[in-house]
């Protein structure tokens, strides 16, 4: 059967920049940080992240289903339930892929204490479906009947990208006309954030400086800023969409998938596995690396990483990397971990539509080390009709996916 072209036809956003892709994108294009102070129930060093702030999962889904479900759960719903009417979809979708880090690993900690302070009996008895990861694609399937594949896919900060490169499959291989893909992260808890302190992974930045917190490719950047969030696209063959009248906000080209296998939390200096993931991706898209117009990059504002992603670009691109424009979402909406890579989708798919640059944040003093065209402060207008998002995991997880313009 011949590859079928996959499109993009709903976009659903939670996010700490706002709740609609208008929204996100203003926050992106010019650049403006929405990282603010935590307000945590202990002390702790990491005092700045991406908090998504009046959040009302009442307003997606019913009372009872609230008092039941957890954050990652509902935030997961409301961007479901945002890009099915963004898609204005009236039947069921044939799959779901998810991605997420850590799922409710905020309930995990509740249930260990009220455990160690009153003893097990006394434990919320949906405890255990509030934290398990696969429980916000669930309850998606159940609100649209979607009786085929609901897959969650668990590579650290890879994982929504992963799950875009699995719906792509899917649709382009002709298993189905039309599915979810998505990702999901609330993880802005005392013991998560204390765990990636302990790694030294965490920026150490005073709340007084939130807005400048997060600096990937600069020479001062200390470490990644945690941040909440989920967002969800509908796929859709072109022929689905087309009978349908679909509006259209993208292509999806290509996708590949990788692992450095080589630590569990560094990823390897000279970004050689990940640089093949972009080829991969490029040739799953029928593409020269030559072209890709933007590179939407992890940037995580870590030392090892923002190197290790120079070195994979430069490795990947060649003479081209010195032509590509680079930019860095994560300056401003933070680290989403599982669902910072169809978060920063959304960017690429508005980058490729407005055919514009966003800058990257906070970009004052470039790493010497860092020096390719990362678009320090000020976006710009530029020709792009292709564009890639890459991100890698914990775990040696690299994904990269190959977007087109409509």
């Amino acid at each position: 059967m011949a590859r079928r072209r996959v499109l993009v036809t709903g976009i659903g956003v939670e996010s700490c920049a706002g709740s609609t892709p208008d929204e996100l994108w203003e926050a992106l294009s010019t650049g403006r940080s929405a990282i603010s102070p935590l307000e945590l129930e202990e002390p702790m060093p990491c005092q700045v992240g991406g908090v998504i702030g009046a959040f009302d999962p009442r307003e997606h889904m019913s009372a009872q289903q609230a008092r039941r479900t957890s954050r990652f759960q509902q935030l997961l719903f409301a961007a479901a339930m945002k890009a099915r009417e963004d898609a204005r979809l009236r039947t069921a979708p044939e799959a779901l892929y998810v991605g997420t880090g850590g799922g409710g690993l905020d309930e995990t900690a509740r249930l260990v204490t009220v455990m160690n302070r009153s003893g097990w009996p006394r434990m919320d008895r949906l405890g255990l479906l509030r934290l398990l990861p696969n429980q916000a694609a669930g309850l998606v399937a159940q609100e649209m009947a979607i009786v085929g594949p609901v897959l969650t896919l668990s590579t650290a900060c890879a994982a929504s990208t992963d799950a875009i490169g699995a719906g792509l499959r899917a649709v382009r291989d002709g298993t189905a006309d039309v599915v979810l893909v998505g990702g999901v992260e609330s993880w802005l808890d005392t013991p998560a954030l204390a765990s990636f302190r302990l790694l030294d992974a965490l920026s150490l930045r005073p709340a007084a400086e939130a807005a400048v917190a997060s600096r990937p490719f600069d020479r001062d950047r200390d470490g990644m800023v945690p941040a909440e969030g989920a967002a969800v696209l509908v796929l859709e063959s072109e022929r689905s969409a087309l009978r349908r009248g679909a509006t259209v906000h993208g292509e999806v080209l290509g996708a590949a998938s990788t692992c450095d296998a080589h630590h569990p939390v560094a990823p390897r200096a000279d970004g050689a596995v990940a640089a093949r993931t972009i080829e991969l991706a490029c040739a799953d898209a029928g593409l020269d690396v030559t072209a890709v117009d933007l590179v939407s990059a992890h940037g995580t504002s870590t030392p090892l990483n923002d190197r290790a992603e120079t070195a994979a670009i430069k490795r990947a691109f060649g003479a081209h990397a010195r032509q590509v424009a680079i930019t860095a979402p994560k300056s401003v909406i933070g680290h989403a971990c599982g669902a910072c890579g169809i978060l920063e989708s959304v960017g690429v798919l508005r980058a490729v539509r407005e055919k514009y640059v966003p800058p990257t944040a906070n970009l004052d003093n470039p790493d010497p080390r860092c020096d390719l065209d990362y678009t320090p402060i000020v976006g710009r207008p530029a020709t792009i009709d292709v564009a890639i998002k890459q991100n890698f995991g914990f775990g040696g997880h690299n994904s990269v996916v190959v977007f087109g313009a409509a």
